[in-house]
């Protein structure tokens, strides 16, 4: 290698984690204001979220699932589901592709997340619980997150009680406490830089069991 490669790479190596850290605190100043991002869906999701739900319809029914609203949250169009009145819903997020989660919230806006996504532990806060099974299907992940609620009742006393309040309102509320935590800490953007590239991958296909045993 020439001394302009080595230039080339050293300028690379020092500005690509600086421009991915720009992009994560713009990020955590959009996901601060959560409001902001999200927008209602007077006509309802579009025809290409519809017929990629579809396939779930008679699962949702199956476990009481029912239909309780959709907006628009940045580019996804988000359709939520919850089990009767009991703090526990059911998420599928549409842009792309369609992907999905299970919440379950307690008053004190503890959360258990149980996701098929690889994504998982980039913004951690004390009381926000989360695994992950990549390829898992909506009901395993339902299966996976109901023991996973059992475990943490067990364990810490957590008390899954039906809330007063709207979907939205919940997301918006987890989302700045969320997010208040997470910018309190120096670095923070390299923090979760450092999450993404190294410690995500030993928490895929752990179980809260696992975690917190």
């Amino acid at each position: 290698m020439t001394s302009g490669d080595y230039i080339i790479l050293l300028v690379f190596v020092v500005l690509a984690p600086l421009l991915i850290m720009a992009q994560l605190y713009l990020l955590g100043l959009k996901l601060s204001e959560p409001e902001k991002m999200i927008k209602p869906l007077p006509n309802g999701p579009n025809a290409q979220t519809q017929d990629r739900l579809l396939q779930h319809k008679d699962w949702l029914a199956s476990v009481n699932l029912q239909y309780r609203t959709a907006f628009q949250f940045g580019p996804m169009q988000v359709l939520v589901f919850q089990q009767g009145d009991a703090p526990r819903f059911m998420v599928f997020n549409s842009h792309n592709r369609l992907t999905y989660a299970a919440e379950s919230y307690t008053p004190e806006l503890n959360v258990l997340d149980t996701s098929a996504s690889r994504s998982i532990g980039l913004m951690p806060r004390p009381g926000a619980y989360a695994q992950a099974f990549p390829s898992a299907s909506p009901a395993e992940i339902w299966e996976r997150h109901l023991a996973g609620e059992a475990h943490l009742s067990a364990k810490f006393g957590c008390q899954w009680r039906p809330l007063n309040l709207a979907y939205e309102d919940i997301l918006i509320d987890a989302a700045k406490l969320r997010m208040k935590y997470v910018r309190a800490q120096s670095l923070w953007p390299a923090r979760v830089m450092y999450r993404f590239f190294v410690t995500r991958h030993r928490l895929v296909n752990r179980t809260i069991a696992q975690q917190f045993p």
